[in-house]
């Protein structure tokens, strides 16, 4: 399972509750894009339609499609149940390759606040100052 493209953004500025594995429906075009590393997943959600998940706006700057997710129908069931649900959303987290097919991780994530941010950025300054310490001490 090596992740092809991760989603950098998702654990700053979500607090992911709960993650699924998902397969997807792809074009030609965007199995090679994948592969490639040229499609973005910061930005990108998770919306419920026409009975089916579908990721908006999945690819790059000049290809953009929604794509359709592969999930179990109690999964789908469960999805569209915490959608439904203030403050919650769906987001695509990485991308892997499992075998030859290519899977989507998407997690159920409620927004930070600035606060919480901010609070992340010092815990993350704080422990890079320490483990510079650690090593100079060496």
């Amino acid at each position: 399972m090596a992740v092809l493209i991760n989603n950098k953004k998702a654990g700053f500025d979500y607090h992911i509750l709960e993650t699924f594995q998902a397969g997807l429906s792809l074009s030609g075009k965007m199995v090679k894009l994948i592969r490639a590393k040229k499609v973005l997943l910061e930005g990108k959600f998770v919306i419920f339609q026409k009975n089916q998940l579908q990721i908006i706006g999945f690819g790059n700057n000049e290809i953009q499609e929604n794509v359709v997710l592969l999930l179990k129908k109690k999964e789908i069931a469960q999805i569209r149940k915490e959608l439904q649900t203030k403050g919650l959303t769906c987001i695509p987290l990485n991308i892997k390759a499992v075998g030859r097919w290519l899977k989507a991780e998407v997690g159920i994530a409620k927004g930070k606040k600035n606060f919480d941010k901010k609070e992340a950025i010092k815990r993350r300054d704080i422990d890079r100052e320490v483990s510079r310490e650690l090593k100079t001490s060496f």
